[in-house]
């Protein structure tokens, strides 16, 4: 028999449109006295969602978006075109 993971293990996909609906005033200490704080976010109809962790984690999540988005911003420019020398 497998012995338990102490650590869930879940995959999960999220959709966001732009202009998604966030709530970060959610934040409290654990039990012990360690703060953690959650962002909700409606995506519109029946689609929510929230993300929750201690701040160091939530900083991580931040950077690793920002980081995704200037990646798929960057792959949206097209190339520059280039000059053909004639011989």
């Amino acid at each position: 028999m497998m012995p338990n993971d102490r650590m869930p293990s879940i995959s999960i996909g999220v959709i966001v449109p732009a202009g998604a609906s966030y709530d970060t005033s959610h934040h409290w200490p654990n039990d012990k006295g360690l703060w953690h704080a959650s962002v909700r976010f409606d995506a519109g109809g029946h689609s929510s969602a929230h993300i929750q962790g201690p701040p160091a984690a939530l900083r991580e999540l931040a950077a690793a978006l920002v980081e995704a988005a200037d990646r798929a911003d960057a792959s949206a420019v097209p190339a520059p075109a280039v000059a053909e020398v004639a011989g």
